[in-house]
């Protein structure tokens, strides 16, 4: 379990390293199963085993959670 601040604080520290790696399109929050129990979400291309085995499941006790968005695009 870890609160929204603890987890946009690793969004920050690993967004460089994450958003580097082939296949990730985005990172993200969002809220875990508890009150005050968040995620960091990373959002990528296509949900295949490369991509999975380069994003890691768990950030400094942080829970990461892998969702198929496909490419992001600017508007």
């Amino acid at each position: 379990m870890a609160s929204k601040k603890t987890i946009e604080a690793l969004k920050r520290r690993y967004r460089g390293r994450l958003l580097r790696l082939p296949g990730v399109s985005g990172l993200g929050v969002e809220r875990g199963e508890g009150e005050d129990d968040y995620i960091l979400v990373v959002h990528v291309k296509e949900d295949d085993e490369p991509t999975r085995a380069a994003v890691l499941e768990e950030v400094e006790g942080g829970p990461v959670r892998i969702v198929r968005s496909g490419t992001f695009r600017k508007f």
